[in-house]
């Protein structure tokens, strides 16, 4: 799979079922689905007003990662009660991959990707997804320098994937976040 392939509104896809595209390559099931699968943990559960649809996801280069949900595209949803709620097109895992040298909060640097909304849909939780979404994100840009804005308490889990912190925590939407830098290495 060839990241500049992606950014052409092009999708790829690759042997272990991850999809690599642009905003534009994604169909409308996908879109809502990776919206409200922001919406459901970034949002709901993680009880944070603000607004998700920030505008980046229409920038020309940026990438959206996700491995598609198991079974049927569109299934019948629950709310937090077990009640029906409509339906759902929830991707399993997710990570939005900003254009290079965009400045995505205090964890930019000049030529880096910044990778974001990294999330595990709690449906899919439990399964080693979310290391495994580091992992191909690692595969497909760690040849450049990659950094990500953490919720503090994750610094370990991205460390594992080779993030270390680059600055001083801050606070995003209440919740202690530290900037965090991986170098780029050509046999990423």
């Amino acid at each position: 799979m060839s990241t500049a392939e992606a950014g052409s509104g092009t999708r790829t896809v690759s042997a272990d079922g991850w999809v690599l595209t642009s905003t534009s390559g994604l169909t409308l099931p996908e879109l809502y689905g990776i919206l409200q699968l922001r919406s459901r943990v970034f949002i709901v559960e993680q009880e944070c007003v603000y607004l998700d649809l920030d505008g980046v996801d229409l920038l020309p280069d940026t990438l959206h990662l996700f491995l598609p949900a198991e079974g049927p595209v569109l299934r019948p949803a629950e709310d937090s009660h077990g009640g029906d709620t409509g339906l759902s097109a929830e991707p399993q895992a997710y990570a939005r991959i900003l254009p290079d040298g965009y400045e995505d909060g205090p964890a930019a640097r000049p030529g880096a990707r910044s990778v974001g909304r990294v999330v595990t849909s709690p449906d899919a939780r439990g399964r080693g997804l979310g290391r495994l979404l580091l992992q191909e994100t690692v595969r497909l840009f760690g040849q450049q320098d990659l950094t990500l804005n953490a919720q503090s308490h994750l610094v370990g889990y991205y460390g594992g994937c080779g993030f270390s912190v680059s600055g001083p925590g801050f606070l995003e939407d209440g919740i202690p976040h530290v900037p965090m830098h991986r170098p780029g290495s050509p046999g990423a």
